[in-house]
């Protein structure tokens, strides 16, 4: 199976997702792109295959979410990672990925239905926006940028997409089929949403999915060991 892991951290050693996490896999390579040279020279003691991105940031945690927007929404435009069939993104705080799980979420639902991405289900907010807007203003990072986050969901709803969904995503977690035909618009059109959105990708998801129905499916499922 032509698959590949990856992740990122950029940002100083002051912020909050400072961390290496535990390998996925060591059948398959594993990427964790950094800026940040603590990370960089860590990763040289794993067996993550670290690349150093030379992108300047600095402890604004906006910033350096922003910076990582790029890896994690347009995999396509990386020269380690475009030529693979599949890849999974992993969000740095999570844990540890169960391998088989991904093996066979990849056999069943891209290789036996075709489908371009696969994301879980949020496992406490349903489908309403706001919803994940409220739960949001929890954090101080987002609350920076509420009214950016209102006046985008205001925006999408003024254009005829829903502030209700029946299946609302988490997006720490993220299998993409890089041969489907549509997964380069998926991945550009979030990216272009997040630009207008902010840094809260679950919420400019929320509307994205809905641009690109039956191409995206989310599982309740626990993908974790």
């Amino acid at each position: 199976m032509n698959l590949a892991f990856y992740t990122y951290f950029y940002g100083s050693n002051n912020n909050q997702a400072f961390r290496i996490p535990d390998i996925p896999s060591l059948k398959y390579n594993c990427y964790y792109y950094t800026n940040n040279t603590t990370i960089f020279e860590a990763l040289k003691s794993t067996n993550w295959i670290g690349i150093f991105v030379n992108i300047v940031t600095n402890d604004d945690l906006i910033e350096s979410c922003m910076a990582g927007k790029h890896i994690k929404t347009l995999p396509h435009e990386y020269t380690e990672l475009k030529d693979y069939t599949y890849l999974c993104f992993l969000d740095s705080k999570l844990d540890k990925l169960n391998e088989t799980f991904v093996e066979d979420f990849i056999q069943k639902y891209f290789i036996e239905k075709n489908y371009a991405l696969l994301l879980r289900e949020h496992w406490f907010l349903k489908g309403y926006i706001w919803d994940e807007y409220n739960e949001s203003m929890k954090q101080w990072r987002y609350q920076v940028e509420n009214e950016k986050y209102m006046n985008y969901i205001n925006n999408q709803i003024s254009k005829g997409l829903s502030h209700t969904t029946p299946n609302h995503c988490a997006c720490g977690l993220l299998i993409r089929n890089m041969k489907h035909p549509k997964i380069q618009q998926i991945n550009n059109t979030w990216y272009e949403h997040i630009q207008e959105c902010g840094i809260q990708d679950q919420i400019s998801f929320f509307f994205v999915k809905q641009l690109f129905d039956g191409s995206i499916y989310s599982f309740t499922d626990n993908p974790f060991l």
